[in-house]
């Protein structure tokens, strides 16, 4: 499999460029297919959500932030036949990780776990509205309505109501995956499966317990179930839930040919595999390399979407998503291929000072009519990464004595090296698209997880900087007005003729090291 996974990396690349998918179909020795295509994308983000509705794909994507914190915008790319149909943007409410994305009674639904307010995807016009509210429902049959709830480190809670007596049954299970065959129900979970021959034989609740008493009081934790009416076919006795390294897990679980089976992922590959006492046994490579995820909080998905849910996957190339599904005995792998630039390139400190020298003849030759969409176009051609928040960003007095309306905001990041990146952000205007001030600061070079502070070796290293940055702004401003030597606080101050201030000033605090450049009219 890894030479096959191998192969189809390699078509994703000679096939996203042009739009075109690319399609092969592997017979499995268990009887089971698996068909793989590729579809390419161009998302400034990672993928987060997605599910299948009326034989399209339905895609949320999330940006992912660099630099200043807060939320990313969201998006959702709807795919029809591997081509993408339709890219709508999310409503700006939407701001946490705790969302849920499901089809419940026709209706395609964004419900945020801890905020009553929703919406729904008006599917006519493709525009999102809200609902009031949606309830914890994750499964119905003739029978019975489901619902459960997470508590986080409390575990949780899954009720059977009976349509025809509305007596409720409770046992404690967080959000499972429901399956049924004949009359017997199956809940799944990545590290346990419960079998319920008849869910009246479960707790029966009292008046206080019921999930509509539980869900209105937000009594979560208060009280435990009776572990009756169950029996545990599969357990993995060796998890500790307080251990979030990396475990292996049931990724899911459908029923074929009237037998419950189950996708199982090891840190390697994931098979298909069958419980047989009491054990998880593999009987079908099926991908390798890939990491299967669902996001917090977001379970009704995979009850709601048909017969089997719509899964979702990691590679190991940060470019590449993948979606599976299983219908009958064939297995679907879409790999999705994103041509956007999600990482920032080293560009190294001569192409940095480069860039800096081009942005001061930009910035000062006629700042006080500096318009934003001309620094976005010179950023743009000077491939710097944008990484521009979605909040706004204001200053204080000092660097905006004019006391401007500061409501928009542009930033843009180089890599310089490993230990140094320097970052720029444009405080302008919006009515008159003017920009008002510029900070450029440089700091610790960030990956992926944002650490504060430097190791105590980089402050030479800064220092350095300083004084390379120093020498460009005398080389084109001449001699400062005000110099400050102080050893750990070093700064210096350029007043030019039409009235810009250009400040520089060293900070070296221990292990904290930071350069910052403010640029602003003066009053």
């Amino acid at each position: 499999m890894n030479k096959i996974f191998a192969i189809l990396i390699l078509s994703l690349t000679l096939f996203a460029c042009n739009g075109q998918q690319n399609s092969n179909v592997i017979k499995l020795e268990s009887g089971f297919s698996l068909a793989q295509d590729t579809i390419s994308i161009s998302v400034n983000g990672r993928m987060t959500h997605a599910l299948e509705y009326k034989d399209k794909y339905y895609v949320l994507f999330e940006q992912r932030l660099k630099k200043y914190g807060g939320y990313g915008k969201r998006w959702l790319y709807i795919f029809s036949n591997n081509q993408l149909e339709k890219v709508i943007d999310c409503p700006e409410e939407m701001k946490t990780v705790y969302l849920d994305f499901y089809v419940q009674n026709d209706s395609i639904i964004l419900k945020p776990y801890m905020d009553k307010q929703s919406y729904y995807l008006d599917n006519t016009n493709l525009k999102w509205n809200k609902i009031n509210k949606t309830d914890d429902l994750i499964w119905e049959d003739s029978d019975f309505y489901v619902y459960s709830l997470d508590f986080g480190e409390w575990g949780g809670k899954t009720w059977f109501k009976d349509k025809k007596t509305d007596n409720q049954y409770v046992l404690e299970s967080t959000t499972p995956l429901i399956n049924k065959i004949d009359s017997t129900y199956y809940l799944t979970n990545s590290f346990k499966v419960l079998r319920i021959n008849n869910p009246k034989k479960l707790t029966k609740c009292d008046s206080d317990v019921t999930y509509e008493n539980i869900e209105k009081t937000g009594k979560n934790y208060s009280w435990y179930s009776e572990p009756k009416g169950y029996k545990v076919i599969y357990e993995d006795e060796n998890v500790d839930y307080f251990d979030f390294s990396y475990h292996p897990s049931i990724v899911s679980s459908f029923v074929y040919n009237d037998e419950l089976l189950h996708i199982f992922e090891t840190d390697t590959a994931s098979y298909l595999s069958r419980i047989v006492n009491n054990k998880i046994q593999p009987f079908e490579k099926i991908l390798d390399d890939v990491k299967f995820f669902n996001w917090h909080f977001s379970y009704r998905c995979k009850n709601f979407n048909g017969s089997n849910e719509l899964l979702k996957f990691k590679t190991s190339n940060d470019q590449i998503y993948g979606l599976t599904r299983i219908k009958d005995n064939r297995i679907y792998a879409s790999f999705l291929v994103n041509d956007f630039e999600l990482k920032p390139k080293t560009l190294g400190k001569k192409r940095s000072n480069e860039i800096f020298e081009n942005r001061l003849k930009t910035i000062l030759v006629d700042f006080s009519n500096l318009s934003l969409t001309k620094v976005e176009s010179k950023e743009k051609e000077w491939k710097t990464f944008d990484i521009t928040p979605n909040h706004k960003i204001g200053i204080g007095d000092s660097w905006n004595p004019r006391k401007y309306d500061i409501d928009i905001n542009k930033s843009y990041l180089i890599v310089e090296d490993s230990i140094i990146s320097n970052s720029i952000m444009y405080y302008a205007t919006k009515k008159t698209g003017l920009v008002r001030a510029i900070t450029i600061n440089w700091e610790k070079t960030q990956t992926d997880r944002i650490e504060f502070g430097n190791d105590k070796s980089a402050s030479e290293d800064f220092l350095t900087r300083f004084n390379d940055l120093v020498l460009i702004l005398t080389n084109e401003l001449g001699e400062p007005n005000s110099i400050n030597e102080e050893k750990k606080n070093q700064s210096f101050v350029w007043t030019t003729e039409n009235n810009i201030n250009v400040e520089i000033k060293l900070s070296r605090q221990d292990n904290y090291n930071n350069i910052r450049i403010v640029v602003y009219e003066r009053k």
